[in-house]
């Protein structure tokens, strides 16, 4: 029986839930954060936030970060961060400003063990937003906080399995860039056919410092989604699948393929021998209407 299916069924895990919101005091800043997508394990979601200044706001400085964490409280890890610049400037940072923004495709990894004796159908994650000083010994200041509830993938997420011409995962940490499995000549993964219009999102990269040409093919069964030469080194690429392209079989075939392949012995020296075509970050499948 499919893993996911059988911890969905013991959580009751159609349902997502959100709670505890709590803006933390903060004189002079009303914040609100709203996601795209719900609160499932190995998941991409787009975060808007949303700054309406009031009266007293905290001076404005250029050296202000808004940091942005995603905390797993029950292991004391950090498994998603969206920190970056303080938006507006001096001059719009005042009493009535107002700013708007969406980052997309925030990375939630796969940290969810459905078949942990202690699971007990979700896990609980403490989103945090404020402002902090890189580099300074001043106090964070928080804005914004709020107690998320991941459950498992739901079984209409189909199931991608790794097939031939993959080397084994390589991993460093948490991110959406932190793992990674490369290519040979040409990898396939397999995936589960839910009879489903689905989302495909590709991300990953090639060494341009080895090839500036290399080009890149993706593949559904037989048929070519795309060839291109990447222009930059990292790259992300969406393509939505129909479902009458999956066709009626139980699962159709996705190919990751390149028309060159190097050996890092052989371009930088060291013992890696293997040879490597395209770095896989990730790939993702999603429902889609």
């Amino acid at each position: 029986m499919n893993k996911r299916i059988l911890a969905l069924v013991m959580a009751i895990a159609f349902i997502f839930v959100s709670c505890g919101k709590k803006k933390v005091s903060n004189p002079g800043i009303d914040m609100n954060v709203s996601f795209s997508a719900p609160f499932y394990n190995h998941t991409l979601t787009d975060v808007t936030y949303q700054w309406d200044l009031k009266d007293k706001v905290i001076p404005y400085s250029p050296d202000y970060k808004v940091y942005v964490h995603f905390w797993w409280g029950a292991k004391k890890i950090m498994l998603a961060q969206d920190d970056h610049d303080l938006p507006g400037d001096i001059e719009s940072w005042k009493k009535g400003g107002k700013f708007t923004y969406t980052h997309k495709n925030i990375f939630i990894p796969d940290f969810i063990d459905e078949f942990d004796p202690d699971f007990s159908g979700k896990e609980e994650v403490t989103f945090t937003v404020g402002l902090y000083k890189p580099g300074s010994k001043e106090s964070k200041i928080p804005l914004f906080q709020k107690k998320l509830e991941f459950t498992p993938l739901p079984p209409d997420y189909p199931e991608i399995t790794f097939g031939e011409g993959w080397y084994p995962e390589e991993k460093t940490g948490l991110g959406i860039r932190d793992s990674w499995r490369w290519t040979s000549q040409e990898a396939s993964a397999i995936i589960e056919n839910v009879q489903k219009n689905l989302r495909l999102y590709l991300f990953a990269g090639v060494d341009k410092s080895v090839y500036q040409d290399q080009k890149v093919i993706v593949k559904l069964g037989d048929k070519v989604l795309e060839e291109f030469v990447p222009e930059f080194g990292h790259f992300e690429r969406i393509y939505d699948l129909k479902k009458e392209d999956m066709g009626d079989a139980e699962e159709i075939k996705l190919t990751v393929g390149t028309d060159k392949t190097w050996i890092p012995s052989k371009a930088r020296g060291g013992n890696d021998n293997r040879e490597v075509g395209v770095q896989v970050f990730m790939l993702y499948l999603k429902p889609v209407e």
